[in-house]
């Protein structure tokens, strides 16, 4: 069900105002906290106290390449998620607010350097005697389930359903899956 906001009336709408409004209708504390160091720091830059409708849309650019221009590929693009939800927010209640830039374009992910091993590669260095057996069923777990390293190293031979050739493991985040 949708939140009702509540928002200020027969003052400005500064930029600050703006922000503190677009948060206080998320409901997700994490999202709340990753959406306010995007939109929080943006706001400071581009002035609290002004309105938000004499904010330029190619401020809003520069604030976020003067911010985040040089942080990691996967900042920059939270960082300009939040800020975009946050304007798209405010146009969509009938405010005056800026527009992403156009140059302001999500960048892609890098590929991860990585190696892949082939099934054969990892058929082969099962296949020789001098890799212990603890090791030839790390690879082959890891190999066939994807899992991650942490939840196949957490694994105990108790956990093992020998039959169904399943076992249970304690994911990311604390959650048991099969």
């Amino acid at each position: 069900m949708p939140a009702v906001v509540h928002l200020p009336l027969g003052k400005t709408f500064t930029v600050r105002t703006a922000a503190d409004v677009f948060l206080d209708s998320l409901g997700n504390a994490n999202t709340i906290r990753t959406y306010g160091i995007g939109v929080g720091k943006t706001a400071m830059r581009l002035g609290e106290d002004r309105p938000l409708a004499s904010v330029a849309d190619d401020e809003v650019g520069e604030a976020l390449e003067v911010l985040w221009g040089t942080a990691a590929v996967n900042t920059w693009n939270a960082r300009r998620a939040s800020v975009l939800s946050w304007l798209r927010w405010c146009r969509e209640r009938g405010y005056e607010a800026p527009v992403m830039p156009a140059w302001t374009k999500r960048l892609t992910v890098p590929d991860s350097e990585t190696p892949i091993r082939s099934r054969m590669a990892i058929d082969r260095m099962i296949a020789r005697r001098e890799v212990h057996l603890r090791e030839k069923t790390l690879y082959r777990m890891l190999y066939e389930s994807a899992g991650r390293s942490e939840e196949i190293l957490g694994v105990n031979i108790e956990d093992l359903d020998f039959a169904g050739r399943r076992c249970q493991v304690k994911a990311k985040g604390a959650r048991t899956q099969a």
